[in-house]
């Protein structure tokens, strides 16, 4: 596979989608760099790690991902930026009232909303039959399950691993905010998770609908299936 060009042409891609990545990868990147040097070294190493694994997908997917979907690529940077720069390396955790709860429904929202066009680009692909429905309820539980993890991570990090490396890493406690207590902060995230799972799968499902009335694919949708033919032709070879 090694040596083989994407199967994507980045050319097509719109100019301001373009300047949109180009100008996050900027602001991350320089974010990052200073905190590296001057701030938060650890947010600002993990910012850098992320921005790498989305610059060169090839290299951390041994090259079965040649490029990250212009559209994935932009949510994420999103996610990136207002994680580990705004709220992390910033501290808008704790000097924002309820940032925690924006990051919650925003990351939700993204994984709804993309996890609904990979499932659809699988329907499309012949790869799975299901109803529209059905896939709507798929996406909001594995949301729902995710965000059942994080908390199930946030709290064990407190519990177990905190106490070890706190008076080494003070990133601070994960679970608890400025306003709840802990357990009622948990029920709030997972309620606002599945918010944000609900209105992510409901955006997926009316843009790939408004986008089929019009005789066409969403762009991502079109990127998704060429990527997978790509790699798929590939790994015949």
């Amino acid at each position: 596979m090694h040596g083989k060009s994407c199967p994507i042409d980045l050319k097509q891609i719109p100019p301001w989608k373009r300047y949109l990545r180009g100008f996050l990868r900027i602001i991350i990147l320089i974010n990052a760099v200073y905190h590296v040097v001057l701030g938060e070294v650890f947010f600002g190493f993990l910012a850098l790690l992320a921005l790498t694994i989305l610059l060169v997908p090839r290299f951390f997917t041994k090259n079965k991902i040649c490029v990250v979907p212009v559209d994935i690529e932009i949510l994420f940077l999103i996610v990136v930026f207002f994680e580990l720069i705004v709220a992390d390396a910033y501290s808008f955790y704790s000097r924002v009232p309820y940032y925690d709860k924006f990051m919650h429904l925003l990351v939700s929202f993204i994984v709804g909303l993309v996890g609904m066009v990979i499932i659809y680009t699988f329907y499309a692909l012949g790869k799975l039959q299901a109803s529209t429905g059905v896939m709507f309820a798929l996406i909001v539980l594995i949301t729902m399950g995710l965000g059942a993890g994080l908390e199930m991570a946030e709290y064990f990090y407190d519990q177990i691993i905190y106490p070890l490396i706190g008076p080494y890493l003070p990133t601070g406690l994960t679970q608890g905010s400025m306003v709840a207590s802990p357990l009622a902060d948990t029920m709030e995230d997972l309620f606002v998770d599945t918010l944000g799972g609900i209105l992510g799968a409901a955006i997926g499902i009316i843009l790939i609908k408004r986008e089929e009335k019009r005789g066409r694919e969403l762009e991502i949708l079109d990127e998704l299936e060429v990527l997978a033919g790509g790699n798929s032709e590939d790994d015949l070879e």
